[in-house]
Formats: structure tokens, sequence, C-alpha cells
């Protein structure tokens, strides 16, 4: 599953962009700026704030998770994070809240850190019951959501939609936009039947981007040659709006939108491999911001979307390297959007280690003084918080301003540099945390995926 040179250079490089993403914090600055257990008084307010849930399994009744309708509110998105990509119960967890979501709140759209167009598979199979489910899931790339859990995940939806009384069908979408290859296939494929002429242009407009290959060296192209490209796709895009009318006389107009949002998706993916190996994070979460945007405007008015995503993601602040997806939506949603922060203290995960491959992990108890340790200690095992209850001044209310540390942990990680997989985060980049205090390994699927890897979360 994880041979030759190519994988090679995909894990050096996507451990590089995740020691980037994670600060990297010496063993003396956190025993002196974060060394000691959080005051009385804030472990006392958590612990009475706390609603815990019972368990993590989607077999379990929905009912301990109705505390949490209040939280939500009438909010229109409902964006979860993960501090790992690979643990067993955050996975479930989003299992159950999707199912809560749609069958207690309304909610009909499921979105995903993955690419839109090769999304739209698996939601052929919940609609319809098109294909292989573990293919799709497969197709994604992501090995991150190649798993049982996220399997069992998009089953359910297809079961819930299966069911008549279910007038109000729940769909899955990615919203990511890192791979162009199938997004070029269907851009071509649609120009060839409304229009033929464009659509040999646009094939040498976009072939640098048709591949895997292409896209792994499309990076390392001049300036100059990229600079062609992105004025090849304005130019297809702008073509696509004079002829709207055309194009939809030839198809209609859901295809027309979909062909064009196709087209979108490269636009993106070369603005991030364009933007050199910092800039490519603000790119992509400002993207991923832009898609889901888009899917909620082409869904009916007032749908609702959970999306599932890293804590780096979600954050409605900014990080050291660049203002996170949640921030975006913020600005464009504010209330109508609730941030959902994920911790653990200890147990284990899935992850990649550099020259190892995937493999599984296991920690010990969280740092004393960092928010999951303070979760720790209040001595419940699974719980949700909502951090908007918090008080406004006094000790609880400075120790929530004061940025704290929490493991950071996206789909690399390394037990010899434990330490540095910790950010200073404030805890207001989220509205709420959910805890688990022990956690297991999601489990991987048998159907391998072909494997990317872009970076720390």
């Amino acid at each position: 599953m994880f041979g030759g040179a190519r994988l090679r250079s995909i894990l050096v490089l996507g451990y590089i962009l995740e020691v980037l993403a994670s600060p990297i914090l010496s063993a003396q600055t956190i025993k002196t700026e974060f060394g000691s257990s959080a005051p009385e008084e804030v472990t006392y307010w958590f612990k009475s704030a706390a609603i815990p849930i019972d368990s993590t399994s989607p077999q379990s009744s929905l009912d301990d998770l109705l505390p949490l309708q209040s939280s939500i509110g009438n909010a229109r998105i409902v964006a979860m994070g993960e501090e790992t990509h690979g643990t067993r119960e955050f996975f479930q967890l989003k299992h159950r809240m999707l199912e809560f979501l749609v069958e207690r709140m309304g909610f009909t759209i499921f979105g995903i850190e993955a690419n839109w167009p090769e999304s739209l598979v698996v939601n052929d199979y919940v609609l319809d019951g098109n294909g292989d489910p573990e293919q799709a899931l497969a197709g994604l790339y992501f090995w991150t959501w190649n798993t049982q859990e996220v399997l069992d995940l998009i089953q359910w939806m297809r079961r819930y939609n299966q069911d008549p009384s279910h007038v109000k069908k729940v769909k899955f979408f990615g919203f990511d936009m890192q791979e162009t290859r199938v997004a070029v296939t269907n851009v071509e494929v649609y120009l060839k039947t409304v229009d033929p002429e464009k659509a040999n242009i646009a094939f040498a407009v976009l072939a640098p981007l048709s591949d895997a290959a292409g896209e792994r060296e499309y990076a390392n192209k001049s300036e100059q040659f990229r600079k062609n490209i992105a004025e090849g796709i304005n130019s297809l895009l702008a073509r696509f709006d004079a002829e709207k009318k055309l194009y939809v006389g030839k198809s209609s107009a859901e295809a027309w939108l979909r062909a064009r949002h196709n087209l979108e998706i490269v636009q993106q993916a070369e603005r991030m491999n364009s933007a050199g190996p910092i800039g490519r994070y603000s790119v992509r979460d400002r993207s991923m911001a832009e898609n889901v945007k888009w899917i909620l405007d082409n869904e009916a008015p007032g749908s609702k979307i959970m999306l599932w995503a890293h804590n780096a993601h979600v954050s409605v602040l900014p990080s050291v390297i660049n203002d996170p997806m949640g921030m975006t939506l913020r600005g464009t949603y504010g209330k109508e959007m609730v941030v959902c922060g994920f911790s653990f203290d200890h147990g284990s995960f899935q992850a990649i280690e550099k020259g190892k491959g995937l493999r599984e992990f296991t920690v010990g108890p969280a740092i004393a003084g960092s928010v999951d340790s303070t979760l720790s200690a209040i001595g419940i095992p699974l719980f949700a918080v909502d951090l908007r209850t918090a008080p406004s001044t006094g000790v609880v209310a400075d120790w929530l301003n004061t940025p704290r540390l929490m493991r950071t942990i996206g789909a690399v990680y390394s037990d010899n540099s434990a330490k540095t997989f910790y950010a200073s985060m404030s805890l207001h980049s989220f509205d709420v945390l959910f805890f688990v205090d022990q956690t297991a390994a999601a489990h991987e699927n048998t159907k391998p995926s072909e494997i990317q890897f872009r970076g720390g979360s």
C-alpha cells in the first residue's frame, strides 16, 4: 500500500509541512509556560458545564445529545474538527452528530475535507445506491477517510435515504480542492458535448493538470508557465459565463453548474500549487470556505450542512500561517455557524510516520496545563462543553482568554518529536469542545486508496 519513490517524496513533503503547521515548542518552553495544572476554579467550571455523552457508538440512542440542541440553535453550519486524522472515537462521534443533526434538527448535507469532484461518486451511492461504497470511499484518495468508521457513516446515509418517509434526502459532498485530474476530465467531457471547438483549447490549457504526474510537477514549473495556465483557466471560465445560454441549451442548468464548478476546482488547485509551501495553506482554506458556500448556495434555500475537517481548518481564529476555513465562514455566516473542536487525553490513533508509512501510535496523558490535560482532570470520560457559556470575567475567563497548548496531529506523527505536535491555541477558536479521555485508532479499510498527502491537516 505504501511503496515507491512517489510515496517517499510525498511522506517527506508531508512531514515538513506538518512541522511547519505545528509550532515547534521546546521542552523548556512547555515546562515553564504550560507545566502547571489549571486553577481549581477552571476545573470546577468545566465539570459543572460539561454535557456528559453516553457513548461514541453510532448504535446508541441519540437522547444523550439532546442538550446540544440549544448550543446548535438555528445554525446552518455545524463545523466539527478533530485533533488527529486517525481517531476512532472522533469519527464515531461525528457520525452520531450527523445522525442527530439530520434526524432531530433538519440538516440535509454532509461535507468532508475531501475533493469535491470525487465526492460526487459517494453522493450517487448515498442518494440512489449506485456503485460500490467501499470503492467510492477509496476514490477520495485520502487514507484518512478510508476507514470503517467513515464507511459506516456512508452506509447509514444510504439507509436513511432508502426510507420513503424521509422526503428530504441527505447528501454527501467534499469541499476540498487539492487534486485536479477528475475535475479536468469532467470539464473536457462536458465541453466535447456543448462546445467541441473550445474543447480542443481546453485540452491544451488543462493538460499540465490532467494526471497525477502533472499535478506533482506543477509547482516546479516556471512562474511564466504557471501564469499562462492560470490565464487560460480564467479564459475558459469567462467562456462558460458568456456562453451559458448556449451550454445550458445543449445540456442542462445543473450540468452547466457542475461543469463550471469543476473548472473552479482546477483554478483553486492551480492557485494553491503556485502559492509556495506556506502560501498554499491560505489558498486551500479560502478555497474550502468558497466551496462550502457554493454547496449551500446551490442547495435548497435554508439548507443546513455539517462539516468534517481538522481542528486547524474549522477554527475561527487566524493561525501562524493562514486564515482558516472556519474564520472565512464565520465572516460570512456569523452566528449561523457553530464550530466544534475535539480534544483527547491519551490513547491510540493512526498516522503516517516518516519513512515507515501508516501505523498505529499510542500516547500517554497530555502535557500538564494543556487544554487536553485540563479536560481530563474533571473526571468525565466523554463530554461536550459550550465555551460560550463561560464567565466573562474572573479566573475562568482569564484562563480561557490565554492561549493554551492543544494536541494538533494531522496525518503525520513521530514518537521522537511528540512535544512538537502541540500548538498554542485560543479556545475562542471554537464554540463547543468535545472531549474523549481515552481513544483508539480508526480502522483502516481493506480496499486501498490511491494515497495522497498534501500536508499536516
